[in-house]
C-alpha cells in the first residue's frame, strides 16, 4: 500500500512537471507569437509610413501645383514685361516709317507698334514735339505734329534705309542706286529720294551729307514736315 502511494505521488509529480513544462512552452510560444505580431505590426507601420512618404514625394501634388502656379505667374510676368521695344538697330527706314512705327500713326498707335513708351524730348509743344523710344536705339527720334507721327530722324547709329544707305554711306552711292529718283535738297547739304507712286507722292527720304559727300544723318516723312533739318523750331 505504501509502495502504491509512493508510485502515485511520483506519477503526480511527473505530471506536474510535464504540465509546468507544457505551460512554459505555451508561454514561450505565446511570447514568440506576440513578438512576431509586434514586429510585423511595427514593420507594417514603418512600411506604410515609408510608402506614404515615397508616394508623397513621388506624386507631390501640392508641390507640382505650386510649381505650375509659379511657372504660370512667370509666364504672365514675361508677357507683361517685354524683352525690349520692337524698334531696334535692325529696324529699317523708308517712306512708310521706321520698323513697325508708321508715318500717320497716332501717338497711341506708335506706342503700341513700338511696344514701348515714347519719351518726349524737351522743347517744342503739344503741336510739334520729338519723341524717343524708351530703351530704343540711339539717335532715333519721332516727330509728332498734333499727336500724329509725321517724320522719323536718324541722327546716329547703324540704322539704314531698306536699301542699306545710312550714316557713312556716300552721295555717289545713293545717286547710283536710285538714279533720277534722287534730287538735290532740301537745303544745300542734302539729297532726297522722291517717290513716284501715288500713296507716297507726298513723302521723302532725305540724307544730309557733309562736304566730303558722306551721309551724316537721314530722315523720312511727309511734306512739308520733312523739309527743315530740325523741326519744331518756330
Amino acid at each position: 500500500m505504501h509502495q502504491f502511494d509512493s508510485r502515485l505521488a511520483s506519477t503526480a509529480a511527473r505530471w506536474r512537471v510535464l504540465a509546468a513544462a507544457a505551460a512554459a512552452a505555451l508561454l514561450v510560444s505565446a511570447c514568440g507569437l506576440l513578438s512576431d505580431d509586434e514586429t510585423d505590426a511595427t514593420t507594417t507601420t514603418v512600411a506604410a509610413e515609408d510608402g506614404a512618404m515615397t508616394e508623397t514625394e513621388a506624386d507631390t501634388p501640392t508641390l507640382v501645383t505650386a510649381a505650375s502656379t509659379t511657372t504660370a505667374a512667370s509666364d504672365a510676368m514675361a508677357e507683361g514685361e517685354p524683352d525690349g521695344p520692337d524698334v531696334t538697330v535692325e529696324s529699317k527706314l523708308s517712306t512708310a516709317g521706321l520698323g513697325p512705327v508708321q508715318i500717320g500713326h497716332t501717338l497711341d498707335d506708335a506706342r503700341a507698334a513700338a511696344d514701348a513708351l515714347l519719351i518726349a524730348v524737351p522743347g517744342g509743344s503739344d503741336a510739334c514735339r520729338y519723341y524717343t523710344v524708351q530703351n530704343g536705339p540711339e539717335g532715333v527720334r519721332f516727330l509728332a505734329v498734333n499727336a500724329e507721327i509725321v517724320r522719323v530722324d536718324i541722327e546716329a547709329g547703324p540704322i539704314t534705309t531698306i536699301s542699306g544707305y545710312g550714316i557713312g554711306s556716300t552721295r555717289s552711292e545713293i545717286v547710283e542706286a536710285f538714279g533720277d529718283r534722287i534730287e538735290d535738297g532740301p537745303g544745300l547739304s542734302a539729297i532726297q529720294y522722291v517717290p513716284v507712286d501715288a500713296p507716297d507722292i507726298d513723302k521723302r527720304v532725305v540724307w544730309e551729307v557733309n562736304e566730303a559727300g558722306a551721309v551724316v544723318s537721314l530722315r523720312a516723312g511727309r511734306l512739308p514736315h520733312i523739309e527743315p533739318r530740325v523741326a519744331c523750331t518756330g
